[in-house]
């Protein structure tokens, strides 16, 4: 025989406190802290609230799904059978993908020039293409590590010019500041 659902005698409270929270992506421990429950059984919740999104290796529940489930176990005839139909009925949540790639050691140490010829950067822009996930993972690795390395060439190139040039006449320099401010140039 299953053990009884410990919070269902405080649905009302638990239901109320996350209609008033602040909270929408509500993760393990929010569920832990609001149901006053351990990690396994949250877990199991979870699962039974459903659409689980992951990010990150972490498990997270909409607010809107986590309503419509305490609404859905308050209007049961018996909370612990429809938990039960629920887990039993939810999909597993979502695995999270891992692309592995290699890092060849001379990329470690990759300069501006040593980017791939997929990646291009000009002011303001960088563009990647690749035939393959893997591939685009890659490239952004070293693009990454060309950032880590080379980080002042990076940025001369990715960085737009300045707009206002560096003037040596001082006449000139007052005349760009009076039209810069409205003021019409004096000529002699």
């Amino acid at each position: 025989m299953a053990r009884p659902v410990k919070w269902s005698r405080d649905l009302h409270p638990i239901r109320q406190r996350a209609a008033r929270s602040r909270t929408e992506t509500w993760s393990r421990t929010d569920i832990e802290d609001l149901f006053g429950i351990g990690r396994a059984t949250a877990q199991s919740l979870m699962k039974a609230i459903g659409q689980v999104h992951t990010v990150g290796g972490a498990h997270f529940v909409e607010r809107p799904a986590l309503l419509t489930f305490l609404d859905e176990m308050i209007a049961a005839p018996s909370i612990d059978e429809a938990l039960r139909s629920r887990v039993q009925e939810a999909p597993p949540p979502p695995k999270q993908k891992t692309l592995r790639v290699s890092l060849p050691e001379d990329l470690r140490r990759a300069t501006l020039p040593d980017l791939p010829g997929n990646v291009s950067l000009s002011s303001g822009r960088i563009e990647i293409t690749a035939p393959t996930a893997v591939a685009m993972l890659e490239s952004l690795l070293a693009l990454a590590m060309v950032m880590q390395n080379d980080l002042d060439r990076f940025q001369a190139v990715i960085e737009p010019a300045s707009t206002n040039p560096e003037v040596s006449d001082d006449e000139l320099k007052e005349m760009l500041s009076r039209l810069r401010t409205g003021d019409p140039p004096e000529f002699q």
